[in-house]
């Protein structure tokens, strides 16, 4: 399996675009590898069928450009942060080993991203420990180097909104992003294909979703001073090599 410079868990497909559309779409635009995994196949969502997400998930990987995008087939709805979410975790961050980890915020309202969001975390750390799942950890560690572990962990948003600790400025991208989230039709606004008229109505389908989106990423945006931003939490300091970053006229 190839590397990955980034990689996103999402619980159920159309999180990682709804939530990290933004920064995804900077990192192709900067030629770096991002890579998409996807926990569940969103079996108990309300509108739409699992067929249905899949040919959505698909056409928003072609419209991203995602180098990789896999699906572990949990089950929706019954996540946990145990033994079984854990180990496929690692199990994912040890083949495509990136150097930047996105996890749902530790905290929601939906159990599932509750649960990978802290699940994630501890496989970040966990990944880089090869008598943890031996049979995955081949190339984790070697005499001439650490063992592997994600660079940095960023939490992403959640339902009602976060306390930011990085604003990331999406506003070149923005539109970009919205037309990751229209891919999924059953999901988000009032579209919704074959069958749409008598599926049950959810806040998300509401007309006005796509409004509700714009206003969140302008929210964030303002406080940065920018036209739209894509918030983020950690859990670790941050680490700044070059400290040229920080006098480069990007900080506001």
């Amino acid at each position: 399996m190839p590397a990955v410079d980034i990689l996103v868990f999402a619980p159920h497909p159309d999180d990682a675009e709804l939530c990290c559309g933004g920064l995804l779409l900077k990192a192709r635009q900067a030629g770096l590898r991002v890579g998409v995994v996807d926990v569940t196949r969103g079996e108990m969502a309300t509108r739409g069928t699992v067929a249905t997400r899949r040919r959505e998930a698909a056409a928003a990987s072609r419209l991203l450009g995602v180098h990789v995008r896999e699906n572990l087939g949990l089950p929706d709805g019954r996540l946990h942060d145990n033994e079984t979410l854990r180990q496929a975790l690692i199990r994912a961050l040890r083949r495509y080993r990136p150097s930047l980890l996105l996890t749902p915020h530790w905290e929601d309202q939906h159990p599932d991203h509750a649960a990978v969001g802290q699940a994630g975390l501890y496989a970040a750390w966990l990944a880089g420990a090869p008598k943890y799942d031996p049979r995955s950890a081949r190339g984790v560690a070697s005499p001439e180097r650490l063992p592997y572990r994600p660079r940095q962990v960023l939490h992403y948003n959640n339902r009602y909104g976060i306390q930011a600790d990085i604003i990331v400025d999406i506003s070149d991208v923005f539109e970009q992003k919205l037309e990751l989230a229209r891919c999924y039709k059953t999901q988000f606004g009032p579209g919704g294909g074959k069958g749409a008229a008598t599926a049950l109505r959810t806040r998300l389908s509401d007309v006005r979703f796509f409004d509700w989106l714009r206003g969140l990423h302008a929210f964030y945006g303002y406080q940065a001073g920018v036209r739209y931003g894509e918030p983020y939490c950690v859990k670790a300091p941050l680490c700044v090599e070059d400290v040229a970053l920080l006098c480069g006229g990007r900080l506001r």
